[in-house]
């Protein structure tokens, strides 16, 4: 009993981490759980008081470990905030800027965190539901992963070829002259010309991708750094930002209402996403921002309810999973998974039941999602209630402002470099009127090229 109290008590004190970690772009939990092992040896001694109380030495690393675990699944829950509010997007909530900004100018932004709570919470709830399934599909005895390890980049290619060519959007090239006034409207090779500006915009986002993971950038202030910061808050960020300011757009009074959903297209959102983010959770070199483009085949983006339910469930689906990949095919997949594989005894999860640890670590799961769902919708109504009396432009100026100086903090001049390139690469999409998903290039280009 003293065990199962303790879990809970450091999954709260994890769900508190995940909850600063979320709301602060640029601070990803992958960075803190690195951090968190960097300094595990003195907070290990720090938590040696426990003995006294009668509890066993080597299960107090298991505590640390579920604190670690439940901050990395609050932080998927909690990250979504400052996606919506700020437009500051990390790798996985790229992707659901888009339509949740898109809310947030509608007087929804309240309404875009729900449906997010909403996804990710389903997706923990799907994914507990398919721990079994998924031990005997990518386990013995189908070996689902040995497949999937040895065609993945086969598959990733078919899939950037589906996303390219399901680009429907027709650029009019033939000139007209009406009223003395030219004009172009669409012709019989526009389609075809959308296509080929999909792939020229996906194809130099790739390339931008693959350089920029080459390069070594650092903070000035000795701050956890990745290019992939910049690089997202460029192309769905600040774009996004800038192109909402050259429509002179405003926010309106947010309304802290629910979102009606269609129950059958909810769950179909849920599982979809489930599937893809615990797929990429045994995969190497894959993460949810790729999961997210492979599930937007399969949903309509002007469906942007839905869109975002699906991408929350992939975030938290891939957290949680690759705990479980750990104990199954005995490799991390994350930050917080190389801490686990680190401080405790990690078995192989060979038979129907779980081993010991990831009982506990699937319990400190499940505790951070109830959590993070009411904290998210706690916090994103302070959020939306602060914005409505907040003039829009200076809104954008300031976060703009705020995004230039986190990217600083985290990547320093290089950083600003790349922000600059990535914002220009971002205002494309919309300029020729085709997906700004095709930018997720800059995500999928380098992780076929590490797989080829």
């Amino acid at each position: 009993m003293l065990e199962i109290i303790l879990v809970i008590t450091f999954a709260i004190l994890g769900t508190c981490l995940g909850v600063l970690t979320g709301l602060i772009p640029g601070l990803h939990v992958n960075n803190i759980a690195v951090i968190m092992l960097s300094i595990s040896p003195a907070l290990l001694v720090g938590l040696m008081f426990l003995r006294g109380y009668g509890v066993p030495e080597l299960f107090i690393p298991v505590l640390l470990c579920v604190m670690i675990v439940a901050m990395s699944i609050a932080h998927t829950f909690l990250d979504f905030i400052p996606s919506t509010f700020l437009g500051a997007p990390e790798g996985e909530t790229a992707l659901s800027v888009l339509p949740a900004h898109s809310m947030l100018l509608e007087g929804r932004g309240y309404e875009a965190v729900m449906l997010s709570a909403i996804g990710s919470l389903g997706g923990i709830i799907v994914g507990f539901i398919f721990l079994i399934p998924f031990r005997f599909i990518i386990g013995e005895p189908v070996n689902g992963y040995i497949f999937l390890k040895e065609y993945m980049v086969y598959i990733l290619l078919g899939i950037c070829i589906l996303i390219l060519f399901s680009e429907q959007t027709k650029i009019p090239y033939k000139r007209v002259v009406n009223s003395g006034k030219t004009e172009y409207e669409p012709g019989k090779f526009s389609r075809t010309l959308g296509i080929a500006i999909a792939v020229l915009i996906f194809l130099t986002a790739g390339v931008f991708g693959y350089l920029i993971f080459i390069l070594d950038i650092g903070s000035p202030f000795g701050l956890p750094s990745t290019a992939l910061f910049p690089a997202l808050a460029g192309l769905f960020g600040v774009a996004t930002l800038l192109d909402s300011l050259r429509s002179n757009t405003s926010i309106p009074k947010q309304k802290i209402t629910r979102p009606e959903l269609d129950k059958g297209e909810t769950l179909k959102s849920v599982t979809t996403g489930s599937i893809a983010g615990s797929t990429v959770g045994f995969l190497p070199g894959l993460s949810s921002g790729v999961a997210t483009v492979v599930a937007m085949l399969f949903r309509k983006e002007q469906e942007r309810e839905q869109v975002i339910v699906t991408l929350s469930a992939i975030n938290t689906t891939n957290s949680f999973f690759v705990l479980v990949a750990l104990f199954l095919i005995l490799r991390p997949r994350s930050g917080a998974a190389i801490v686990v594989n680190q401080l405790i005894p990690v078995e192989h999860w060979g038979s129907t039941i779980m081993p010991g640890n990831l009982i506990y670590l699937v319990l400190a799961g499940l505790i951070a999602a109830i959590l993070g769902f009411f904290l998210t919708l706690y916090i994103g109504k302070r959020f939306a209630r602060l914005f409505e009396k907040i003039s829009y432009r200076k809104v954008v100026g300031g976060i703009i402002i705020f995004i230039i100086i986190m990217v600083f903090m985290f990547t320093g001049m290089l950083g600003l470099f790349i922000l600059a390139i990535s914002t220009c690469l971002g205002l494309m999409p919309p300029y020729f009127g085709v997906r700004r998903s095709h930018a997720m290039g800059v995500l999928l280009v380098p992780v076929i090229i590490m797989l080829w």
